[in-house]
């Protein structure tokens, strides 16, 4: 029987206890590795992982707690994967590896955020936006979980190493431009395992609150083209569905109750009415398996550190009703963005889950 992994800290609020996780649709116990796309074949570590069909079970298990009493996680980190996860089936706190996560560099989309003049959030271009939200996933990773989180370098969205990251951060605040090219790759890295959190981030704009645009038609239609390109048709192969709330992302870490309010949701000081987005988020599902999510709510302003930006302001413009003055909100997004990358590392079908198996 394998000895369960556990975080040297667990999470307090809000947390899956041993009394009320649900079981998930995921391997029981499993270590994931990602190779580089020139060395499919992972080489031995101990002896232990090879590439090729991931296999469960209480061999699998003894296995994994053994090599990783012998080696621990940090010896497998050769620098040539960015996830290593070992789960145990029966915590699902109890995650211990590390996660290298990248942004998504496209001059397509870049481009077209230029020429439309609207900022993100804090003022700061596409791509230090999206490196905020990332390091700030990755800086709740780690004091939360059991896992090891860095921010490396972008990615473009064209090159052949996108098949290299295990979880995909894609934002826009404008329509969309993009290449063939790019969404050939998308679509090759969707089938392949990989996993795109997708989301519109358009910031507020005096005058446009009730009217702004967030869905963009040409947003939703990257993916239905970067699908199609690899032989997919949407209907038959693949769709946009609506989250169900006993979703397994809901309970794979934390216990999600209800999606939080989105970060333009919140009233300003003097409006009546605030915008409200959808409450749901879409799944993106190919083959009946959710490859991808596709949201309104723009979380990743939360995870980027928005909200406490907005915050100190609000403070030294001495406003007692910010629209961040409690703060409780930002925990729950907090939560669902652990869960999120959870999710992504530890579901069937996984880029990292594919390549390597416990022999």
């Amino acid at each position: 029987m394998a000895r369960s992994v556990r975080p040297s800290s667990l999470p307090s609020h809000g947390a899956v206890g041993p009394s009320s996780s649900l079981p998930l649709a995921m391997a029981p116990v499993a270590t994931f590795a990602l190779p580089p796309m020139t060395e499919l074949a992972v080489r031995s570590v101990g002896a232990v992982l090879r590439a090729g069909k991931v296999s469960s079970g209480p061999q699998a298990a003894a296995q994994v707690d053994m090599s990783m009493e012998l080696l621990g996680v940090e010896a497998l980190d050769s620098g040539r994967r960015r996830a290593v996860v070992v789960v145990d089936p029966q915590d699902p706190q109890a995650l211990k590896g590390y996660l290298y996560l990248s942004g998504v560099y496209s001059e397509s989309i870049e481009g077209a955020e230029r020429e439309t003049g609207r900022p993100r959030s804090g003022k700061v271009t596409r791509r230090v936006a999206e490196r905020r939200t990332l390091q700030g996933l990755a800086d709740k990773l780690s004091e939360r979980t059991g896992l090891r989180a860095e921010v490396r370098d972008g990615v473009a969205l064209d090159d052949p190493s996108l098949l290299q990251v295990p979880f995909l951060l894609l934002t826009v605040n404008s329509p969309v431009r993009y290449s063939e090219a790019e969404a050939r790759n998308l679509g090759r890295y969707l089938t392949s395992g990989g996993f795109v959190y997708a989301e519109s981030v358009t910031p507020f704009h005096w005058g446009q609150w009730y009217e702004e645009e967030t869905d963009w038609p040409s947003f939703r239609e990257l993916f239905r083209e970067a699908l199609s390109l690899v032989g997919k048709q949407e209907g038959r192969d693949w769709r946009f569905v609506r989250l169900a709330e006993d979703h397994p992302l809901f309970r794979c870490y934390y216990r999600i109750e209800s999606l939080p309010r989105g970060f333009f949701d919140w009233p300003y000081v003097g409006a009546s009415v605030a915008r409200t987005s959808p409450e749901y988020l879409e799944g993106i599902e190919v083959g009946g398996e959710m490859v991808g999510i596709y949201s309104l709510k723009d979380y990743a302003d939360f995870w980027a550190g928005e909200a406490e930006r907005t915050r100190e302001e609000d403070e030294m413009a001495n406003l007692a009703n910010g629209r961040f003055s409690i703060g409780g909100e930002e925990l729950k997004v907090y939560d669902l963005g652990i869960n999120i990358a959870v999710y992504a590392l530890t579901r069937e079908g996984s880029l990292a889950q594919k390549l390597v198996s416990v022999e």
